[in-house]
């Protein structure tokens, strides 16, 4: 373990995935054999009838709040917390509707949290969401001065042929990667043990890209083509086995490295840690059929998101491979 490992920066992602495959046992009531398995877990899926279903998720932006703290940027932040749910809403099929924020600070600091508001507000107009609601607590203690966290609850609507749950993903299919806007809301742990000049840690505040938008309209053109979407978060490239784990991938044309993952890169990051970690400038994965990839790829850039055909699904179980950079990124079930 190196020192610019997420591991050796304090977070497991392993210890993590060990948790929540325990804590599903530890939670498991009767009534949860009425949810319907989405893709990769990223939204739980529950019907209010048999034509309407409910999608829900909640998360939040991990230690960017640090960075916001230190050079007192803050809406950007509120943005994060809504891509970070909504972008895992699409996931599963879902349209995004509704959005709450929960808000805990040591002493309430009145303009800093109207930014953060602000910023969750436009997060929502971006994910075309209503913000319903909220908490605000004041925990002194528990929080120092007027440092934060936040953690956002979205709902989507969804119909019973929408669900995505990747059972249909086959080898042969392709892997459209759609631009990040940079680190978007995870491995911040990392970046700041690698970055230390201020210039390479303001990068790290450029807001989370939202795909919403552009993901449901390639759904309403191409959804009977589209197989699985991974919403690239914590634990980088590993994210595409959430949507099928008895697959794999070649990667043979990744999209650009974003400056920020250069930086880190050249600052000792392994390039595999990287792709264990970061987004390295794949924010989303579609897997659709071969016949209506460049098609998909095209609309997405249509629309403002730079997307590419990066690469297809192997029958090497476990295994991203990248030749671009001699590295096979590998999974392995808790």
């Amino acid at each position: 373990m190196t020192l610019s490992s997420y591991e050796a920066a304090g977070v497991s992602v392993e210890r993590g995935d060990q948790f929540v495959a325990r804590l599903k046992h530890l939670v498991k009531r009767p009534g949860h054999d009425k949810l319907k398995a989405g893709a990769g877990g990223y939204a739980a899926v529950y019907p209010l009838t048999e034509a309407r279903w409910i999608a829900l998720t909640t998360d939040g932006v991990g230690t960017k709040v640090l960075v916001a703290h230190q050079f007192g940027q803050h809406h950007g932040i509120g943005i994060d917390l809504v891509a970070m749910c909504a972008n895992d809403l699409i996931c599963v099929g879902a349209t995004p509707t509704l959005f709450l924020d929960y808000y805990a600070t040591g002493t309430l600091n009145v303009e800093m949290g109207l930014a953060l508001m602000e910023g969750i507000a436009a997060g929502c107009d971006q994910a075309d969401m209503l913000l319903v609601g909220g908490e605000t607590a004041e925990m002194p203690n528990v929080y120092e001065g007027d440092h934060y966290d936040l953690a956002g609850f979205a709902v989507g609507d969804l119909s019973p042929e929408n669900l995505i749950t990747g059972t249909t993903i086959r080898p042969g299919q392709r892997v459209v990667g759609v631009a990040s806007s940079g680190i978007h809301s995870n491995g911040l742990s990392l970046a700041r043990k690698l970055l230390t000049e201020e210039s390479d840690l303001r990068l790290l505040l450029e807001p989370t890209r939202i795909y919403v938008r552009p993901v449901l309209s390639v759904l309403k053109r191409h959804g009977a083509a589209v197989h699985g979407l991974a919403h690239i978060t914590g634990g980088g490239l590993r994210n595409l086995f959430r949507l099928n784990p008895d697959v794999g991938f070649d990667l043979t044309h990744p999209l650009p490295l974003l400056p920020v993952f250069e930086k880190m890169l050249a600052l000792g990051l392994p390039v595999e840690e990287g792709f264990k970690t970061f987004n390295m400038g794949m924010g989303l994965a579609i897997i659709v059929d071969e016949s209506q990839a460049q098609a998909v790829a095209d609309d997405l850039a249509a629309a403002g998101f730079p997307a590419h055909v990066v690469g297809e699904v192997t029958d090497a179980r476990g295994q991203v491979r990248l030749p671009a950079y001699s590295i096979t990124v590998t999974h392995s079930t808790p």
